[in-house]
């Protein structure tokens, strides 16, 4: 059967927020407490390098150490590096030349992705050099159960603390980040690394464990460095419309939000609907290029000649069978084997995989089949049987949408040759310039959109743009409240 994925997700119309109370009172000293800080340390999960970013960490740097935008502080939302285009060469000087205190002492702000063994490696190298390239910022990946990772960021505190030499008694180190993003993990790293000493942090699965700033943590001796850990802070809002709603699905599919936020089965069917697009555009790739991802039905526990499905209800069931998960009546129990289907992304049980579409395929292979006009496959309840519980049948074909409307008004069933066709990118000569085509330049375009992206978020922020309609109520009832209490004490002084 020619399978044919969905080329569009129907995300929730209400995009929902979590900026707890804890956040908010952690972000409002966190600037303060930057005034002791040498080295600031933002954790993002590799799995997102881009929609996991929090804008909110400029306006802190800002603010904590006195800097504009484009200071070259390292945080990169301000405008082009200005560390001497190297093209990602982070070895001609150091990433923060403008961020010193009034003692003379430097400081500087790295970012590490967590996380690095359930991320796809490839993109490791051309996010390095995109990131130092476009915004001066040096980045960083790591597996905090692997003691090299670890060394490889204490390492650059040890560098900062040794270059500011006698201005300098101990290294204090800030570690920032989304929830969940493995902050207190890279700590007890770090620790373990340093001073060959058990966990100082606690950690957990789900985002919201530390909930306010601790105490200092001494991680290395000779230069003496001392780490503190913050709570997760999230983004005020995520965003408007499907932008924000995906970006919400995304986090809530690595545990990077509260999970009562979004319906279980809404983030499963994303996961599936994610699996089968990047399948789609790995059929443009060799069979043994190490960039393709095995199949989810080759990973799942299913019969060996399921096919992929664009039907989570069915994926769910027949894992619900093979996995003995029932209700009672012998009723299949789909929301048990939902969760562990997303448990089992996860993990990494499905391979090392990441969501954010930085080479373009996925944007690519759905702009192809959209405008060869294919429609996604829609098997009959019969064919889904066959394809998830049987071992030995085959469907003949896929089932056309006869609907009013269609785009599929033949009575012609896809192929596989045609759905291949669809799949493999044009030779014809593109109109217009040509568009990136080795992965570090896709990565680099990619970076360069995503920095323009967070300086337009930064600027809704500002103006009180991106804030969800609650939010928006809530500062107008504390508008009025103190509005109410200002008129009340003039009163009160005539």
């Amino acid at each position: 059967m020619a399978f044919i994925p969905r080329t569009s997700f129907a995300y929730p119309l209400r995009t929902p927020s979590w900026y707890a109370g804890h956040m908010v009172r952690s972000l409002r000293i966190l600037p303060e407490l930057l005034a002791d800080v040498d080295l600031l340390i933002e954790a993002r999960d590799a799995r997102l390098p881009l929609s996991g970013a929090n804008g909110v960490w400029e306006s802190v740097v800002e603010r904590g150490w006195g800097l504009g935008a484009g200071s070259g502080c390292g945080y990169g939302y301000g405008g082009p590096s200005r560390h001497g285009g190297h093209d990602g060469d982070e070895t001609d000087g150091p990433a923060v030349p403008d961020a010193v205190d009034r003692k003379g002492k430097r400081r500087e702000r790295i970012v590490v992705f967590t996380k690095r063994d359930l991320a796809e490696a490839r993109y490791e190298e051309p996010l390095r050099k995109a990131f130092w390239k476009h915004a001066g910022q040096r980045v960083l990946f790591a597996d905090t159960r692997a003691d090299a990772d670890a060394r490889a960021v204490l390492a650059q505190a040890v560098r900062l603390a040794r270059d500011n030499g006698a201005a300098l008694s101990d290294l204090r180190v800030l570690v920032v980040g989304m929830p969940n993003v493995g902050k207190s993990s890279l700590l007890n790293a770090l620790r373990r690394a340093g001073v060959q000493k058990g966990k100082a942090f606690i950690t957990g699965a789900e985002p919201g464990i530390t909930r306010r700033l601790t105490g200092t943590v001494k991680v290395h001796d000779n230069p003496a460095v001392y780490v503190y850990d913050t709570p997760g802070i999230m983004v005020p809002y995520l965003g408007h419309g499907d932008a924000g709603a995906e970006r919400g699905l995304k986090l809530a599919l690595t545990a990077g939000i509260k999970s009562s936020l979004f319906e279980q089965d809404v983030v499963a069917d994303y996961l599936l609907y994610k699996l089968n697009l990047r399948l789609a555009a790995d059929e443009s790739l060799a069979p043994h290029d190490l960039s393709r991802h095995k199949p989810y039905t080759s990973t799942l526990p299913l019969p060996a000649m399921a096919r992929p499905t664009n039907s989570l209800a069915h994926l769910v069931a027949a894992l619900a069978a093979r996995l003995g998960a029932l209700r009672a009546g012998a009723e299949p129990d789909t929301d048990a084997a939902a969760a562990w289907l997303v448990g089992r992304w996860r993990d990494g049980r499905l391979g090392r995989w990441t969501l954010d579409d930085l080479d373009g395929a996925e944007t690519d292979v759905a702009r192809r089949l959209e405008g060869a006009g294919a429609r996604p496959t829609i098997e009959a309840e019969s064919e889904m049987d066959a394809a998830m519980f049987d071992f030995d049948s085959e469907a003949e074909g896929a089932v056309v949408d006869r609907s009013e409307g269609a785009v599929n008004k033949t009575e012609m069933v896809t192929t596989e040759a045609d759905t291949s066709a669809m799949l493999e990118p044009s030779r014809a000569a593109p109109e217009g310039p040509a568009g990136p085509t080795s992965l570090e330049d896709k990565v680099d375009a990619a970076v360069v959109a995503h920095l323009e992206a967070m300086r337009a978020e930064r600027d809704d922020v500002e103006q009180g743009r991106n804030r969800s309609k609650s939010q928006v109520r809530k500062a107008e009832v504390r508008a009025r409240a103190e509005a109410a209490r200002a008129k009340q004490k003039a009163k009160a002084r005539r």
